[in-house]
């Protein structure tokens, strides 16, 4: 009895075994043909891109009619991938600051613009005059962003576009080619 519970298991197992699909011509890949290869147009290569870390703080202290950017010049070269830090340094709850990149010449319209726009426009002004704009950072709080600097060499400004009595921070970004 044992023996034939044994050769049942043994059958069973076998025919699961020879169970699955049969392979026919049909099975070969799809879509072989004896046309020569062509190469695609290569897409650009960031990993070869330029990248600058910077980082910048707003600094000054506790009186809000100190807070300055720690630089007042950054160069980058054209077409360089910018990874920004923002770090505001300051202490008292209405130091709120952005670091907003603009046409050289529009710091101060930006700066306007940006209050008129409010919290519910993130304090940013017409895209229009924008490079690039980081979020908002709290007293004590970093922020980060990226951008990628133009192509061509120019002058571009940054300010903090976020109402306060602080005098207008800003500071030059060169492009070099």
């Amino acid at each position: 009895m044992k023996q034939l519970g044994i050769a049942g298991l043994l059958f069973g197992l076998l025919s699961l075994a020879s169970c699955g699909e049969e392979q026919g011509a049909g099975d070969t890949p799809e879509n072989i043909t004896e046309a020569p290869l062509t190469q695609r147009e290569a897409e650009p290569d960031t990993t070869l891109q330029h990248v600058a870390e910077i980082s910048i703080h707003a600094t000054g202290g506790d009186k809000l009619e100190n807070m300055t950017f720690d630089q007042d010049t950054i160069e980058v070269k054209a077409g360089t991938l910018v990874k920004l830090t923002f770090t505001n340094e300051g202490k008292d709850p209405k130091m709120i600051y952005n670091i907003v990149f603009t046409k050289e010449g529009y710091s101060a319209q930006a700066a306007h613009e940006g209050g008129k726009a409010g919290a519910s426009g993130n304090y940013l002004p017409d895209s229009s005059l924008l490079l690039a704009a980081s979020p908002l950072a709290l007293p004590g709080q970093s922020v980060t962003m990226e951008f990628t600097a133009p192509d061509t060499s120019g002058v571009f400004e940054y300010v903090n576009t976020y109402p306060s009595e602080t005098p207008l921070m800003k500071g030059k970004l060169i492009i070099k080619e």
